[in-house]
C-alpha cells in the first residue's frame, strides 16, 4: 500500500488544488468571467420543460428564432441536473468545477498510462502556461468538456483504437461547437507518425470524421446541425478576416493578440512550445514516431492558437503531452548527463528548480488570472431591470438589446422576456443581414437612434448597460424616455 499511497499523492495533491483553486474562485466571485456561463447555466434549468424544441424565442432577429439547434446538447443534458437543485449559476458553477478538475485528473491519467515519467510534473504544466489558460480552464463553456473529450482522444490515438475513435466523435458532435476537433487532431498526429516511419493509420483520421458526421446526422436537431455548422463556419471566417472589413465585432477571443500582448499573457506557453524544436532536433534518432505524431499536432494547434486565441487550450495540453513524451523517450533511451550521475545532489537540486520554475511561472499566470477575475467579472447586470420588467410588461414582450453581448445576462436574470440578438452576431447576419447591418451600425454610433428602432422590431422597450447608455447622448430626449435606472443597467420607454 505504501508505494501506491506514495505514487497516488502527487497526483491527489494536484487535483485538490485545482478544486480549492476554482471552488474559491466559483464562492467569492459575484460575477463571470466569461458571460456566456449565464446563457448555459438558463438553458440547462430550463430543459426540463423545453426538452429539445427547436424554437428559441428570447432571440427574435435571429436563425435561432424558429430553428433552433443546441450545438452543445449532451452539455446542458449534464449540467442541468446541478441547475435543478440551487440557483442554475450556482449548480452551473459546481459542474464547471468537476469539468476542470476532470480535465487536469484525465491528464494526469494519459501521461502515466503512456510511461512518462515524473507525470503530475507534465500535468501541472498547462496551469503555468499563462493566466488566461487559467480563465479558460474555469469558464462555463463547453470548451472545458472538449478539453477532457480530446485527452481520451489522444489516448486512443497512440494506442491506434479506429474503433472507439468513431463512437468519441460521435459524442463530440453532441458535445461541442466544433464537432472536428478530434479530426483536426488526429490528422497532423498521424502524418507525423508516418513521417517518423511508424506506419500510415489512416483509419484513425476516417474514422474519427466519419464519427463526427454521423453524430451531426444523428442528432436531436438533425438537420439543423448542417446549418450551424455553416454559422460556426462563418464565424470563423468573419474573425480571421477581422472587424474593419466584415463590418461586425465578433467576441475577442476570434481575434489574434499581437505578439507582445500574446507573450505577455502566455510566457511559459510561448518559451515550451519555441523549446520544442531544439530538443526535438537534439533527441531526433531517440523519439518515438508517436512523439513525432504529437508534435506535428501540437505545431498545428500552435498555428491555429496564433491565428485565434480561443484555441490555447488545445495547444497547451498537447504542448504538455508532447513534452512529456519527449523526456519519456529520452530517458527510456538511455540518455544520460554524466554531471548529473555523479553528483546525486545535483539531481535533487535540478528536480528543485523545475518545480521552482513552474512554480513561479503558475504564480505569474494566477496573479494575472486573479487580476482578471477581480476586474472583469462584475455582478449581474439586469437582476434589478429585470424585476421592474416582470411588474411593468408582459411575458413574452420583446425587449431591443442594442448590444449581443447583453444576451447571456438578460437571458438568465430576465426570460420572462424577448430580445433581438445573442451571443454572437452571425446568428442574425445569417438570419436577417439588413437588420443584424442596422443594429451593429446603431451601437457602432454609425447611425442614431431614433423611433425608428421600435418600428423596427415592434418593441417599445429598450433596455442596456448603465456605463454604456452614457455614451448615446440622443437617449436623453425624445422618443426615449428613462423608466428605471439602477447602478448597472436602464431601461427606455420609446414614444
Amino acid at each position: 500500500m505504501a508505494p501506491r499511497l506514495r505514487t497516488a499523492a502527487a497526483p491527489l495533491a494536484l487535483a485538490l488544488y485545482v478544486a480549492a483553486l476554482f471552488g474559491a474562485t466559483a464562492l467569492l466571485q459575484d460575477g463571470l468571467f466569461e458571460r456566456d456561463g449565464y446563457y448555459h447555466a438558463r438553458l440547462a434549468r430550463l430543459l426540463p420543460e423545453r426538452g429539445f424544441s427547436r424554437d428559441f424565442p428570447w432571440t427574435q432577429v435571429s436563425t435561432w428564432r424558429q430553428a433552433y439547434c443546441d450545438k452543445e446538447v449532451l452539455y446542458h443534458l449534464a449540467m442541468a441536473p446541478f441547475t435543478l437543485v440551487a440557483e442554475p449559476i450556482g449548480g452551473a458553477r459546481v459542474f464547471a468545477l468537476l469539468l476542470s478538475v476532470g480535465v487536469v485528473a484525465l491528464l494526469t491519467w494519459l501521461l502515466r498510462r503512456h510511461a512518462v515519467p515524473w507525470p503530475t510534473y507534465f500535468a501541472a504544466l498547462p496551469l503555468a502556461t499563462g493566466g488566461l489558460f487559467l480563465a479558460r480552464l474555469g469558464m462555463i463553456r463547453s470548451h472545458v468538456l472538449s478539453m477532457s473529450l480530446l485527452l481520451l482522444g489522444l489516448h486512443l490515438l497512440l494506442e491506434r483504437r479506429w474503433r472507439a475513435l468513431a463512437v468519441l466523435g460521435f459524442v463530440y458532435a453532441w458535445s461541442y461547437t466544433v464537432p472536428f476537433v478530434l479530426v483536426l487532431t488526429a490528422a497532423p498526429l498521424v502524418v507525423g507518425r508516418a513521417l517518423a516511419k511508424g506506419g500510415l493509420d489512416w483509419k484513425s483520421v476516417l474514422a474519427a470524421g466519419l464519427g463526427a458526421v454521423a453524430g451531426l446526422t444523428v442528432h436531436p436537431y438533425s438537420p439543423l446541425t448542417l446549418e450551424t455548422f455553416l454559422t460556426i463556419t462563418q464565424i470563423l471566417r468573419t474573425g480571421f478576416a477581422g472587424t474593419q472589413a466584415s463590418g461586425f465585432e465578433l467576441g475577442n477571443e476570434l481575434y489574434p493578440y499581437p505578439p507582445a500582448v500574446f507573450f505577455d499573457i502566455y510566457p511559459l506557453l510561448v518559451l515550451a512550445t519555441l523549446a520544442l524544436l531544439p530538443a526535438a532536433a537534439l533527441l531526433r534518432r531517440r523519439l518515438s514516431p508517436d512523439t513525432w505524431g504529437l508534435l506535428l499536432a501540437t505545431a498545428a494547434w500552435s498555428a491555429l492558437t496564433a491565428r485565434a486565441p480561443r484555441f490555447v487550450e488545445y495547444q497547451a495540453l498537447l504542448l504538455a503531452v508532447s513534452w512529456g513524451l519527449v523526456v519519456r523517450d529520452a530517458v527510456g533511451s538511455g540518455l544520460r548527463w554524466p554531471a548529473l550521475d555523479l553528483r546525486p545532489r545535483l539531481r535533487v537540486l535540478a528536480l528543485v528548480l523545475a518545480w521552482v520554475g513552474l512554480a513561479g511561472f503558475h504564480a505569474r499566470a494566477l496573479s494575472f488570472y486573479v487580476s482578471y477575475q477581480r476586474d472583469a467579472a462584475p455582478p449581474r447586470f439586469f437582476d434589478g431591470a429585470a424585476r421592474w420588467m416582470e411588474a411593468n410588461l408582459a411575458v413574452g414582450e420583446t425587449v431591443i438589446n442594442l448590444y449581443w453581448d447583453d444576451f447571456p445576462d438578460l437571458f438568465y436574470s430576465a426570460p420572462r422576456q424577448r430580445y433581438l440578438w445573442g451571443l454572437d452576431p452571425i446568428f442574425s447576419v445569417r438570419a436577417d443581414l439588413g437588420l443584424a447591418t442596422w443594429l451593429e451600425r446603431a451601437r457602432r454610433h454609425q447611425l442614431p437612434l431614433d423611433a425608428q428602432l421600435a418600428q423596427a422590431f415592434s418593441s417599445r422597450w429598450l433596455v442596456l448597460r448603465a456605463h454604456r447608455a452614457q455614451t448615446y447622448p440622443e437617449l436623453k430626449h425624445a422618443p426615449f424616455t428613462e423608466v428605471y435606472r439602477d447602478a448597472l443597467a436602464v431601461v427606455y420607454r420609446i414614444d
